[in-house]
């Protein structure tokens, strides 16, 4: 098991910014990776009630089971394990999981549910002692753009973010967490 410390900065693009940013880091299409990230939760929203996100990330070479939790505003801590392609399959097919301590500490009630899927077509670029993620994620019907700074501080972290939005004339947009775009997406699906 795999626990880290993460710092994150994100904001929404328009497809345009985002085209300029894959323009300016000289990206190209094969630069990008496929992740597909299925969320779930318990019927009453155990997890979400909590900030609390919980996700089985498929990417070509292998399969993670992540929980993140909010400690203070931009960190996040994540629990993150590996699990085989037939674990995988067990998880998407049954929703039922290994035995995994991070997820047995919450002794939960009622079982975890599939609440919904999200692919994303991903670059990470070295930028500035951190990493620049470039994301264009699809779910359901819908389409969005984002880009993600992770750094090892927050001040520093921040600073760089605030001035890379600022020196390309990207307005700073409240951008929630893929999983809340998702609920929120499946929500406005429901009327």
């Amino acid at each position: 098991m795999q626990i880290e410390k993460e710092i994150e900065f994100k904001n929404l693009l328009t497809k345009q910014e985002f085209e300029l940013f894959v323009s300016i880091f000289q990206v190209d299409q094969e630069d990008f990776h496929s992740q597909t990230n299925y969320y779930f939760d318990t019927e009453d929203n155990f997890f979400k009630d909590k900030g609390i996100g919980f996700r089985l990330r498929i990417l070509k070479e292998k399969n993670e089971l992540t929980l993140k939790r909010p400690l203070v505003e931009h960190v996040m801590e994540e629990n993150t394990v590996t699990v085989s392609d037939q674990e995988r399959d067990i998880i998407i097919q049954e929703t039922t999981f290994p035995s995994i301590p991070f997820l047995e500490q919450f002794n939960l009630v009622s079982p975890l549910k599939c609440i919904g899927s999200l692919q994303t077509n991903r670059v990470q670029i070295p930028f500035e002692n951190g990493n620049l993620f470039l994301d264009h994620s699809i779910y359901g019907q819908t389409e969005d753009f984002e880009v993600e700074y992770e750094s090892s501080d927050v001040k520093y972290g921040e600073k760089v973010f605030l001035d890379l939005l600022d020196s390309h004339s990207i307005p700073i947009r409240h951008t929630d967490k893929k999983i809340a775009r998702l609920v929120k997406y499946n929500a406005m699906l429901k009327g």
